[in-house]
């Protein structure tokens, strides 16, 4: 399985009806979050799908605000040591 757009819904709360196109793009941009912070596409599973909803979800809620309460918080931010592969893991 891997993280939909119906996964973020859920976790945003977001009217089935109403901004697919934005729930998508907050999709896209958690999962490339977690690509740069070097977890892989690869790390699917449930703890990877649990955490790139739950990112794209907050990005979903915090759309629009450019001020420093922005930050992505510290929990979502740890949930990489959890995904990326250990050193010398090999993947």
């Amino acid at each position: 399985m891997a993280a939909t757009v119906e996964m973020v819904r859920r976790f945003a709360g977001a009217d089935p009806e109403e901004d697919s196109g934005v729930l998508d793009m907050c999709l896209k941009a958690a999962v490339e979050w977690y690509a740069k912070a070097g977890v892989p596409a690869s790390a699917s599973g449930d703890l990877y799908d649990f955490w790139v909803a739950n990112l794209a979800a907050w990005m979903y809620d915090n759309r629009g605000n450019a001020d420093s309460n922005a930050n992505i918080p510290s929990f979502i931010v740890q949930s990489v040591h959890q995904l990326r592969p250990a050193r010398g893991s090999g993947g």
